[in-house]
């Protein structure tokens, strides 16, 4: 595949703060999250990957090979969590089970909803208006997520989780403290995705990682990887049932003054850029190679799998209170997969937008504000 990319258009930078504490804490203080990080399970036993959200675990199984009346569901938790039922306890899966999480120091819990089907894969909706969000509980950060037939989907994922340790934990949490929020100054409807660059403060430059660009994707964040290796944190893509041919919506950019980078030096003549991207990849060949079936921080403009691309960076202040519209199709750069082929999920679409395109390198400018709405994937159907 030929690699035109030079810079990953994804704000990976969220995990500016997390890695600040690690060679200082010595004792660490019991766990308060309270989160199912991954599922155990064979491959043989599900038709897809599971796919583990917020708060719902959606298991694709292959009635084959288990049985749902009695299945022993196991999964990988917060640090010191506990569950009820416990992880690989024997249940019935004919109707959906609440796990109750509570965190290692008793005071945080969570319930997921644990569904399992014979569907083969559960395909992505085309068009995302950013009506539907949430507050955390806990962090008080936004999660946007789509409804379909009345149901919550969790679509979409942030940085946001991982911003948590950049925010003094004498400082009361808001939405408006993260790097990815909600606004009401929306393309149509009542609310937008409000993309905005912050900084990571004194320990963020101390440690080279100064600022922390406001992102979403489609697909989740790995908070349980974010120690490790930050850019595989991220997982990238979700099925589509059709072959897209463009790539549709309306912005609004207003780029910070001052860019820096990462060692915090401001950088003359150079303008922030947002970025807009969205990527269609083969998610069966990806995992023959790497037993992965997402991309992520990595890889998401260079995989062999990729397939089509669609992208538009920009720099320039939108000039207006109103939103800029944009239409890019999809470029292919190998042969336009046929419309039967996607109908098992092996086909994934990653969409991932920031507010400073290269905000993974720690670069970027302090303000930078991207404001999203309306966004719509176009195929012939």
């Amino acid at each position: 595949m030929i690699k035109y990319f030079k810079c990953l258009p994804i704000s990976l930078f969220f995990l500016a703060g997390i890695l600040l504490f690690t060679g200082c804490i010595k004792d660490a203080l019991p766990n308060i999250e309270a989160d199912i990080l991954s599922v155990e399970y064979k491959d043989d036993d599900f038709f897809a990957a599971p796919v583990v959200t917020n708060d719902e675990v959606k298991l694709y199984a292959n009635e084959d090979k288990i049985d749902l009346k009695a299945y022993a569901f196991s999964f990988k938790m917060s640090r010191g969590a506990t569950s009820i039922p416990a992880s690989g306890t024997v249940q019935d899966f004919t109707n959906p089970v609440i796990y109750k999480i509570t965190s290692e120091n008793g005071a945080f819990s969570k319930e997921y909803t644990v569904t399992m089907t014979n569907e083969r894969v559960a395909f992505i909706p085309l068009a995302f208006d950013f009506e539907n969000y949430s507050i955390d509980q806990y962090y008080k950060y936004t999660e946007f997520y789509d409804l379909i037939q009345e149901r919550r989907i969790d679509t979409w994922d942030s940085g946001n989780s991982g911003f948590v340790l950049s925010i003094s934990p004498l400082v009361k949490k808001k939405a408006s403290l993260y790097p990815m929020q909600f606004t009401n100054e929306a393309h149509s409807g009542e609310t937008a995705a409000m993309l905005e660059t912050k900084s990571t403060g004194t320990f963020g430059a101390a440690a080279k990682k100064p600022i922390a660009a406001g992102n979403i994707f489609l697909g989740e964040f790995d908070s349980g990887n974010v120690m490790g290796d930050p850019l595989l944190s991220t997982h990238f893509g979700r099925p589509i049932g059709a072959p897209p041919i463009a790539f549709s919506g309306f912005y609004h950019y207003t780029p910070g003054k001052k860019v820096i980078d990462h060692n915090s030096n401001v950088l003359s003549n150079v303008k922030d850029s947002c970025s807009i991207v969205a990527v269609l990849y083969d998610s069966e060949e990806l995992y023959s190679r790497t037993k992965l079936d997402h991309l992520n921080g990595t890889n998401l403009l260079t995989d062999p799998s990729i397939v089509a691309t669609a992208y538009l960076y920009d720099g320039n202040t939108t000039s207006s209170k109103t939103y800029k519209e944009f239409n890019i199709p999809f470029e292919y750069l190998k042969d336009k997969p046929h419309d039967e082929s996607f109908n098992a999920g092996r086909y994934r679409l990653a969409i991932v937008l920031s507010s400073s395109k290269n905000g993974d390198s720690f670069v970027g400018a302090v303000g930078s504000v991207l404001l999203v709405d309306d966004l719509k994937i176009h195929t012939n159907d």
